[in-house]
């Protein structure tokens, strides 16, 4: 064992005889858990500036809540025994890793449980280091009793300042030489990355599909059962939680939804087609509002492919819903909702992360749908549409149309009618349609079918040479 070294200038006692502790965060426990901050809580008014090699470094403070919170304190167990009296110094050496103290370093007592003597059995000594923005220090204690493998460092810490997972490594050195080399060789050591920085906001979107019934050309929804259709539609919603067991890094305590953001002030926006109906938020099944506030609704963008909801709309009407009038038919949509949450209680902390593009649902079509850009009732032309129906069951089918201006479009005697299963329909343009105006149109055909089962297709024959024009729009 070495003599003991008298060095008394400059020395920083940092223990009481009656001081007590708990330090919850052993370094070196056989199973470790980090203690978690949420990473939207880290405040950029409560920061140390780095110090010595840490110059330049910015550190965000995690504070201390106490054993009942968030306990930063840390301990380590010696892992060597000796029945020196007095007559041998050790030195400890504290690194911190992606953190700097943010409070000088402080207290640090060594006990040793069931053995001997309760409480402290040496006076630890800060020696050097410790400083306000460093990340090392160096503590000397003497051993005053017998000391054993379980023996126990236990070390203060008010804050602590941070760039990243902070991590802390105590070594245990006979030497000053040693303890004050860049890779000393130490008795004993024990590191663990003592905090995890994550997200503390827990967003769940749940995507709902809905669809648009093609027996009513699509300008309802399909029911709950077969045959029945509906004029509302809720589509996905999304709900905030806190992630399990973060704490607020400025106060210490448990983190909560307002640590994290504030509702009143948080911006939802919704894309997609919003062009049909009452677009609203409501809670989860829709049904809540017989007819939807105005407070509800989304303010819509002139071209309606975006609207907004603000304020806790976002938590206390969480689902996105849509009411049509069954009159203009339901277009087919993918929806997809964007959040930009306002910080939280400490309007200094990062806050939460904007969520872009998130998937909330969709409005598809249960029938088969084509658009059939061109239709002619030229009389130097015999135009046809070719309906071949491959499945086992007849199906209904509709035609609408679109008319350019200075053009009437009246549905003919061929508009609707029945595509037998297992059979191809030639329908002469004339007879879905009859055109003043202008003779020709755009059409819209509607089949109560599994797009899979149909083949559709237009075929124009000029009737001065006989020249053939096909359009196969759907194999």
């Amino acid at each position: 064992m070495l003599k003991k070294i008298v060095t008394t200038v400059g020395l920083v006692s940092v223990f009481g005889a009656s001081t007590t502790m708990a330090a919850d965060l052993d370094l070196s426990a056989a199973v470790f858990v980090p203690l978690k901050v949420a990473s939207e809580t880290l405040a950029t008014d409560t920061v140390t500036a780095g110090a010595g090699v840490n110059l330049g470094t910015t550190y965000l403070n995690i504070v201390n809540g106490g054993a009942a919170n968030m306990d930063i304190d840390y301990s380590m167990k010696t892992g060597f025994n000796g029945s020196t009296t007095g007559g041998a110094d050790y030195f400890i050496k504290v690194e911190l890793t992606n953190a700097a103290y943010a409070t000088a370093a402080e207290a640090m007592l060594i006990t040793n449980p069931g053995f001997g003597k309760a409480g402290n059995i040496a006076t630890a000594t800060l020696f050097s280091g410790g400083t306000v923005g460093s990340s090392s220090a160096i503590y000397q204690f003497d051993i005053s009793d017998p000391i054993s493998t379980t023996a126990t460092i236990s070390a203060t810490l008010t804050d602590l300042g941070t760039n990243g997972n902070p991590a802390i490594k105590m070594s245990i050195f006979e030497t000053l030489t040693e303890a004050n080399k860049a890779a000393g060789d130490p008795v004993s050591k024990a590191s663990q990355t003592i905090v995890n920085i994550s997200a503390g906001l827990k967003r769940t979107v749940t995507p709902e599909n809905e669809k648009a019934e093609v027996s009513s050309d699509f300008k309802k929804f399909v029911g709950a059962s077969a045959g029945v259709t509906k004029l509302l539609s809720t589509l996905g919603n999304v709900t905030h939680a806190v992630n399990t067991g973060l704490f607020d890094a400025t106060a210490g305590t448990t983190a909560t939804l307002s640590d994290l953001y504030t509702p009143g002030t948080t911006v939802a926006t919704i894309t997609g087609d919003l062009s049909n109906g009452t677009w609203f938020m409501s809670k989860a099944t829709c049904a809540d509002f017989a007819s939807p506030t105005v407070a509800n609704k989304l303010k819509l963008n002139a071209a309606k492919t975006s609207g907004t909801a603000t304020g806790t709309i976002i938590d206390g009407a969480e689902a996105l819903c849509n009411v049509v009038a069954g009159t203009t038919a339901v277009p087919a949509s993918a929806y997809t909702i964007g959040i930009v949450y306002s910080k939280g209680s400490d309007s200094k902390s990062a806050g939460a992360a904007a969520a872009v593009g998130v998937a909330i649902g969709a409005v598809t079509r249960n029938g088969t749908d084509q658009n059939i850009n061109y239709l002619t009732t030229f009389a130097n032309y015999n135009q046809r549409v070719f309906i071949t129906n491959r499945g086992t069951v007849d199906a209904a089918y509709s035609f609408t149309f679109q008319s350019e201006a200075g053009a009437t479009a009246t549905a003919g005697t061929a508009a609707t009618g029945t595509s037998k299963a297992g059979t191809v329909l030639a329908l002469k343009a004339s007879d879905i349609v009859t055109l003043t105006g202008k003779t020709r149109t755009a059409a819209s055909l509607s089949i109560v079918g599994t797009p899979s089962n149909f083949s559709i297709a237009t075929q124009q024959v000029n009737l001065s040479n006989g020249a053939t024009d096909t359009i196969v729009y759907r194999e």
